[in-house]
């Protein structure tokens, strides 16, 4: 197919110098998150004048050929729209790589000058039908091709514009659709910009519970190309089995929610945290929780790596700063009061691993 497409604008310098009128447009390129060390609008420019053998921009004409790119999930998506000049799309393209930007652009400027080149026998371009001379006075006919005013030629039958049938296409200086972008291609581009995924990992906390802590995670995401927001359940049990010498059963549950920037694989993010903290003595009488209510605000940084097209691995490390915590107090004798045996640190810590899936 790119074969095709450059043979095609091969031979526009040879049919530039046939004397055809060619279409002019204005050319805009807009570089998006991710896209900024892309080639700007003056390579673009440069590629598609030497692919036509002449520039066919202009910055008045009424048609404007639109092109952008931004960073996907994992590649580089680069869309191109003709817009008339009430603003209508009336041909659209899309291409996508993993390889190198300025391959990208230099593609897209070839679907532009294969779509400039096959409206190039066209009439210019123009916003509104260009006024038709003097009215007519009111005793006489109007000028037309059959009836031609006093003093001027009839033009030749060849010259006159062929009739129009219904269900036709508009008349020749309208850009004509050429090529419509694979349905799939649009599709994708368009789900890149929000899109939903699940993800389920194991986690290590430190601080949450006397001893670590290790349990399960399971977190809804809504994701943008830059951000993304998540909410997080936990369930995590501690391997230590005495505080004091007092044997204790602790276990936790939390809820977190997450706001993350994310930039090519890696991501940082601010969390909120609220659970609950479970603490089972051995003996009751012995000791007992003072608080078991946890909350708390931190940041995450994090690397996500893909593995296939719709499945992506991810790895967090996270602080999180104590608001409210709980203690677990020993019980005194008749003589003695309580005191605690253990309490959460004002700042604990969480690693995870895990597995993310795109819906």
């Amino acid at each position: 197919m790119v074969a095709a497409l450059a043979a095609q604008v091969a031979a526009a310098p040879v049919r530039a110098d046939s004397g055809l009128r060619r279409a002019r447009v204005r050319i805009e390129l807009t570089r998006g998150p991710g896209a900024e060390r892309c080639p700007d609008e003056r390579f673009l420019r440069a590629e598609i004048a030497r692919r036509m053998g002449f520039d066919p921009f202009d910055a008045e004409a009424p048609f404007t050929m639109a092109a952008s790119i931004e960073q996907g999930q994992r590649e580089l998506i680069a869309s191109i729209y003709l817009r008339d000049h009430r603003g209508v799309v009336i041909w659209t393209d899309a291409y996508r790589t993993r390889g190198d930007c300025k391959s990208l652009v230099s593609t897209v400027a070839l679907s532009i000058a294969v779509q400039l080149d096959d409206t190039g026998e066209l009439p210019p371009l123009q916003a509104a039908p260009a006024p038709q001379g003097e009215p007519a006075t009111s005793g006489e006919a109007p000028c037309s091709p059959e009836r031609p005013c006093m003093g001027q030629p009839a033009p030749p039958p060849s010259k006159a514009p062929p009739a129009r049938r219904p269900g036709k296409t508009p008349p020749a200086r309208e850009l004509r659709s050429v090529r419509a972008p694979p349905p799939s291609s649009a599709g994708q581009a368009a789900a890149e910009r929000f899109r939903w995924s699940v993800g389920a990992g194991a986690t290590m906390a430190l601080g949450l519970t006397p001893g670590v802590a290790v349990g399960p995670t399971l977190a809804v995401t809504g994701r943008w190309p830059a951000w993304s927001v998540a909410l997080e359940a936990r369930g995590l049990s501690s391997l230590s089995t005495n505080v004091d010498d007092v044997r204790v059963a602790t276990s936790a549950l939390t809820a977190n929610a997450a706001l993350c920037l994310h930039r090519r694989v890696l991501f940082a993010c601010g969390v909120g945290e609220l659970g609950v903290l479970r603490v089972v003595p051995e003996a009751p009488r012995i000791a007992r929780m003072l608080l078991n209510l946890r909350a708390g605000i931190g940041l995450r940084a994090g690397v996500r790596w893909p593995l296939s097209e719709g499945l992506s691995g991810y790895g967090t490390a996270e602080a999180v700063q104590r608001t409210i915590d709980a203690s677990l107090l020993r019980r005194g004798g008749i003589a003695k009061s309580e005191r605690a045996i253990w309490s959460a640190p004002a700042l604990g810590a969480a690693f995870g691993l895990g597995l993310e899936l795109n819906l």
